[in-house]
C-alpha cells in the first residue's frame, strides 16, 4: 500500500461541506509552511477549494482561523465556518476522514 503523502490535523463537516486542514509529509521541513499546510473546502460536488490563511488565534475555548474566503470558529465538538452564510459544523477525529476525501486529497496533491 502506498504511503500517504499527507496527515490529516483537522477536519470539520456537514451535509453541504468539509473542511480539512493538513500537514503534507511529501515535503522537507525545511519548506515554507504555506507549501506544508493546507486547509482545503470541499463541496458536495467532490469540488477543492485551497482557503488562504490569514491567521490563527483562541478565544473562549476556540480555535479560530481567518482565510480570506472566510472565518472558521471550533472546538473539540462543533465548528462554524462564516462566509456570507454561517456553516455549522461537526468536528470529527482526523483519523475518520472518509476515503473518498482522501483520495481527492491525493489526487489534489499529485
Amino acid at each position: 500500500m502506498k504511503k500517504s503523502s499527507f496527515k490529516t490535523l483537522f477536519y470539520l463537516s456537514n451535509e453541504d461541506v468539509n473542511i480539512v486542514e493538513i500537514k503534507r509529509l511529501d515535503l522537507p521541513e525545511t519548506a515554507d509552511k504555506s507549501d506544508i499546510f493546507h486547509w482545503l473546502l470541499f463541496g458536495n460536488d467532490c469540488s477543492i477549494q485551497k482557503l488562504t490563511f490569514v491567521s490563527m488565534n483562541e478565544e473562549n475555548g476556540f480555535q479560530l482561523r481567518e482565510f480570506k474566503e472566510g472565518k472558521l470558529r471550533f472546538n473539540d465538538d462543533i465548528g462554524f465556518y462564516d462566509t456570507e452564510t454561517s456553516h455549522a459544523l461537526q468536528c470529527n477525529r482526523p483519523n475518520e476522514l472518509p476515503d473518498t476525501l482522501a483520495s481527492l486529497l491525493e489526487n489534489y496533491l499529485t
